[in-house]
């Protein structure tokens, strides 16, 4: 059972969404995200305070708000702010009455501490950048073996490069947890025309095949189950109202 969920994790992560190759950005670009999880009768207020809070106070440092539909945390809400660097983090001020509106009108509404995260955006990996927010997007996460991050990195060397070669369309960004111990890689693949996009072949073996070399897929699956000991896939949509941008 366990070959055959990592498997479905090779195939939704490599072989979900690729695409042409984009000039390396900043690599240091850090994104914050904390989970939210209101309690359960009092959803319609979180968001509402969730959005007024916002729109009054994030107007310059602004506010990615989505809910996750499915996956281990389905039901739960995520708020992201960046991009910025350690430095901008560290010199970031918030006002007083920001703080007051957060811990009076949002936090009571919520059922658990804010679970906070750091991720840096590995703009290498970044394909199809599109100024046109996403809806919908499949965030897979995968949880790296001790010592095994640089043969992860390999794979998606590898995987990136089967895909521009062979021309392969889509839209994806990675990401690599900071500061949290356990490596941690997420693929965020998006899905502009919502669901429909999954109903396209899935033909990663071939792209990777006809890129790397026959008998390659097999030394492929044997890095993934080298280097990963778990991953997770969680369909996430983007709540536009409540968002800053």
């Amino acid at each position: 059972m366990g070959k055959v969920i990592s498997m479905l994790g090779v195939i939704l992560l490599f072989g979900a969404l690729g695409v042409s190759a984009q000039d390396t950005q900043n690599e240091n670009e850090i994104y914050v995200l904390y989970r939210l999880v209101p309690e359960n009768d009092n959803i319609m207020q979180f968001e509402t305070a969730w959005d007024k809070h916002n729109q009054e106070f994030h107007q310059d440092s602004p506010v990615y708000a989505f809910y996750m539909e499915s996956g281990p945390h389905s039901g739960t809400y995520q708020g992201v702010e960046g991009p910025m660097t350690w430095t901008g983090h560290e010199n970031v001020e918030y006002t007083d009455a920001h703080g007051q509106d957060w811990l009076e009108n949002v936090q009571p509404l919520l059922m658990k501490p804010i679970y906070v995260e750091w991720w840096r955006h590995l703009s290498k990996y970044a394909q199809n950048v599109s100024d046109q927010p996403t809806e919908t997007s499949i965030v897979t996460l995968y949880h790296i073996k001790n010592g095994e991050m640089a043969r992860f990195m390999r794979m998606l060397d590898d995987w990136m490069e089967a895909n521009t070669e062979q021309g392969y369309d889509g839209r994806y960004n990675v990401y690599q947890r900071q500061l949290h111990g356990q490596g941690q890689i997420a693929i965020v693949s998006s899905l502009d025309q919502g669901l429909a996009d999954l109903d396209d072949a899935n033909e990663f073996r071939q792209r990777f095949e006809a890129t790397h070399g026959d008998n390659t897929w097999q030394l492929f699956l044997d890095d993934y189950e080298l280097s990963v000991y778990k991953s997770e896939v969680g369909l996430r949509n983007r709540l536009m109202d409540i968002s800053t941008q």
